[in-house]
């Protein structure tokens, strides 16, 4: 086949894939739906909480008292 064959396929058929976008394609992958962040396990609040308060603790009796 000469090559303007193979071009004029091509367009056709970027020609397709446009209008199928056009018309609401598919949608991103997202395992979240993009919107919101992942909810955290109850371990991982429970260890934020504990390195907070430990920082805090730290902190605490680092301040000279007066």
């Amino acid at each position: 086949m000469p090559s303007w064959v193979y071009l004029f396929r091509l367009a056709e058929a970027t020609q397709e894939l446009m209008a199928y976008v056009e018309r609401g394609g598919p949608k991103p992958i997202s395992v979240y739906g993009g919107r919101c962040w992942p909810r955290l396990t109850v371990n991982v609040r429970r260890g934020a909480v504990f390195a907070l308060a430990l920082a805090r603790l730290v902190f605490a009796a680092s301040v000279p008292r007066t």
